[in-house]
């Protein structure tokens, strides 16, 4: 099924030329809908009808994966890891794991917790667990294990899927651990090792049911939950965020449709599967109806070799592993003429980084912005936008969702002010198990306040300025740490910078840059000064410029502030520090 959006809609308005039975055969012609009636009006309003006809509204993400996995079954779905799989073979093998889910015991609203590496088995745990209707639990393989233990406890999980390690931490000990006493979990799926006893069954084993039947369903509705995922927890403990199954496959489609509209693309996606960005790009691609490629590694040298064997049109990443690629040496020696198409989404993507990723590639970039309690993507960029546009902005909402800037007060603002942006459209059904904190932020006309700080570009795309609780107030002066980010980012030989604020007796807050210079270059604070000095206003000059050897990083590639800021009051582990001949030690 192809949703209609309304850049397409108000193509075929243009090209009809006032001519309303030529409209009515495009629209017919491309959604195979007959409209009665029509006029040469509004786009939005003809696109709700086309997709409403379409029955869009009652799709959930099992009917997505039926649908697109029978049309072509000798296709090829995706490539993982060099290893390809037809849409039979995955439609096949995720059956066979859903009646092993059932056997089991997981049923419908049953939440699975996933502690797993990119790999195939994650893939198949998701779209299993969604076709049975149960919650997949995605965990953040940077948590420790004190923090694991309290997403378990809070999510309530009745069974976890997980490996011995992922990232770098024994997930496998944590887990026989936490199962031991607990006969609230009642089975553990592993994909290499039993270490957990007679609660411990090979993830393989699913594989050997026969594919599950329809009568063992049970109903999925629109709104039903399709999913638990937790927050990166940079302001306080995660909070569970409930995603709708219906909004999961409209975002999912809507982007699908500005990704790569005529079907024709292969993306790749680089993202971590426990992250939003990860599984919603999964989705993305599942929706294009393309064959994709994912890899388990995010070595900026295998990258760099997969895109130079020029099989993939479009690229997804966070902006976080761009500063990593476009530093790395293989890049002097990769292949991009393939590539259209630079998706970036994850975390804030400045000016100047979409500026260099965009010349270094040679394609176009789109800039895409989200959270995840608005279901991931809110707005994005377009091919079509003119480079302003696409360096500078992260664009206009998508279908179906409304944005606003309001003042501390939740007042509109004038276009141009900065204030706090929020979101009306696929947002979350709550924090799970938290009425409080949803009130926090969801009110009651449906806007999702979202903590970051925005202004409108021009009459419909936005600039995102930084989080509302990253802003410095020093001497009086609002600053936002992304203006002094940006100009810094325009030197030669710096690969990363983030700026926090610092309690100051007299100031009220002083501004620290934390900055990551390139590899072998010796980059002085009175450098970062010398170059400022011209381009910001003397309120806005970092008060204090430490180098270190790299940034701390949460949850889909976003800089951890919270650890830079604890550095700032006491101290920089002395493994973090970079210092160079004749600099005053940080």
């Amino acid at each position: 099924m192809r949703l209609a959006t309304q850049e397409k809609i108000s193509q075929i308005i243009r090209e009809s030329d006032g001519n309303t039975s030529l409209l009515s055969e495009r629209l017919q012609e491309e959604y195979g809908v007959v409209l009665a009636g029509l006029d040469n009006g509004d786009s939005r309003e003809i696109a709700e009808k086309i997709n409403r006809r379409l029955g869009a509204d009652e799709v959930v993400l099992r009917m997505m994966l039926e649908e697109i996995l029978k049309e072509h079954p000798d296709r090829e779905f995706i490539q993982f890891d060099g290893e390809q799989f037809s849409c039979r073979e995955m439609l096949d093998e995720v059956k066979r794991i859903a009646a092993g889910f059932l056997e089991k015991g997981i049923r419908k609203g049953s939440r699975a917790a996933i502690i797993l590496d990119n790999c195939i088995e994650y893939i198949y745990s998701y779209f299993a667990l969604f076709y049975i209707g149960a919650l997949p639990v995605p965990i953040n393989i940077r948590w420790k294990k004190n923090e694991l233990y309290n997403i378990l406890e809070d999510a309530d999980v009745s069974c976890i899927i997980c490996a011995k390690k992922a990232g770098t931490l024994p997930y496998g000990d944590y887990i026989r651990e936490y199962v031991k006493d607990r006969d609230s979990v009642r089975q553990v799926f592993y994909t290499d090792e039993n270490l957990y006893g007679e609660k411990g069954m090979a993830f393989s084993q699913l594989k050997a049911c026969d594919p599950v039947v329809p009568e063992k369903l049970e109903e999925i509705a629109p709104d039903d939950i399709v999913m638990i995922s937790y927050t990166s927890g940079t302001t306080g403990m995660p909070k569970g965020v409930l995603l709708k199954n219906n909004d999961v496959y409209k975002i999912s489609k809507y982007s699908a449709e500005y990704w790569c509209g005529d079907r024709q693309d292969k993306p790749f996606s680089i993202a971590p599967l426990y992250s939003a960005q990860g599984f919603l790009s999964l989705l993305i691609n599942v929706a294009t109806e393309c064959p994709f490629k994912m890899i388990s590694s995010f070595n900026p040298n295998d990258i760099m070799k997969e895109i130079s064997k020029r099989e993939n049109t479009i690229i997804h990443t966070q902006p976080t592993m761009w500063n990593l690629l476009l530093n790395c040496r293989i890049i002097d020696f990769a292949r991009f003429d393939a590539l259209k198409t630079l998706v970036v989404s994850g975390s804030l993507c400045t000016p100047a980084l979409a500026e260099r990723v965009e010349k270094r590639m040679g394609c176009r970039l789109m800039n895409a912005y989200g959270l995840i309690e608005g279901t991931s993507v809110v707005t994005m960029t377009r091919l079509d936008d003119p480079e302003e546009i696409r360096l500078n902005t992260v664009g206009r909402p998508i279908d179906g969702v409304e944005i606003r800037i309001v003042d501390q007060n939740r007042k509109n603002l004038r276009k141009g002010e900065i204030g706090e942006l929020a979101v009306r459209g696929y947002n979350m059904a709550g924090y799970y198990r938290n009425e409080e904190k949803t009130r926090e932020v969801l009110d009651e006309d449906g806007w999702l306040y979202t903590g970051d700080l925005a202004k409108f570009y021009d009459e419909e795309n936005i600039s995102i300025v930084g989080r509302c609780k990253d802003m410095i107030i020093r001497g009086g002066f609002n600053v936002y740490p992304s203006d002094i980010e940006e100009c810094i980012m325009q030197m030669e030989n710096i690969q990363n910078v983030a700026v926090v604020g610092r309690d100051h007796e007299i100031l009220g807050e002083e501004i620290w840059a934390f900055i990551v210079p390139k590899a072998g270059i010796r980059v002085t604070d009175r450098d970062v000064t010398r170059f400022l000095f011209e381009k910001l206003s003397n309120y806005k000059m970092p008060d204090k410029v430490v180098f270190i050897s790299e940034m701390p990083i949460i949850l889909a590639g976003k800089v951890d502030k919270k650890v830079l800021e604890d550095w700032a009051r006491h101290g920089i582990p002395d493994d973090k520090q970079v210092l160079f001949e004749n600099q005053n030690e940080q």
